[in-house]
């Protein structure tokens, strides 16, 4: 310890005033803690609950039933199993058109509200209408936003139609596969765009030049 100033000393015999005043500086309560530590807290919060909407909730489950004109046709559909899952390709056709059905799932732990799918074109082929059904073998309606709740299933039919080109193929006969469909939706009133990925599958058509793409 450090001494300031001299020190004081009396006698023994010395007396002491009777009013005299022993003055103790106590230290100064640090006030500011209790409020950085709640501060903590509440970032902690924030970036717990941001990590929750910016994660991944959305997927397409299972594997999709795909036909031509109506279900059953399977004309120019060929279907590969691996150990990735299954890669579904269907044969260009001018003007033709095919539907693929497929799972939505909301894995996340909040409900969403999908709004649709803003993406239309993919060059070769594109899409022309939705319609949704609360389980596989239930009735079929014109797509309008939704609440998917918490582990909550909503089947989407989706009908697409290829160009109307007369498809120049790649050499070797490549295909252009697809492994996710942009889906709009709406989380606790923030709207979000994401790519919602194909669980176990993947969908192909074959690529190759056109002259009048579907943007």
């Amino acid at each position: 310890m450090t001494l300031t100033h001299p020190p004081v000393v009396w006698s023994p015999d010395d007396t002491i005033a009777a009013d005299s005043t022993l003055i103790i500086h106590r230290p100064r309560r640090r006030r500011w803690r209790p409020v950085a530590v709640a501060a903590a807290v509440v970032l902690a919060l924030v970036a717990v609950g941001l990590g929750q909407l910016t994660a991944p909730a959305l997927s397409f489950d299972g594997d999709p039933t795909v036909w031509r004109t109506a279900p059953g046709d399977e004309t120019a559909v060929s279907r590969v199993d691996n150990a990735l899952g299954t890669e579904v390709t269907v044969g260009f056709e001018q003007s033709g058109t095919f539907t693929a059905e497929l799972a939505l799932v909301n894995h996340g732990r909040y409900p969403v509200r999908v709004l649709g799918l803003p993406d239309r074109g993919a060059y070769s082929y594109g899409l022309e209408s939705v319609e949704t059904a609360s389980d596989a073998d239930g009735p079929r309606r014109p797509f309008h936003a939704f609440k998917l709740r918490r582990g909550a299933t909503r089947w989407l039919v989706l009908h697409f139609r290829f160009a109307d080109c007369d498809l120049q193929h790649d050499a070797g006969g490549t295909v252009a596969s697809r492994t996710s469909l942009p889906v709009d939706y709406r989380i606790f009133g923030l709207h979000r765009k994401e790519a919602v990925p194909f669980s176990r599958f993947a969908l192909s058509v074959p690529s190759g030049r056109c002259d009048h793409p579907v943007l």
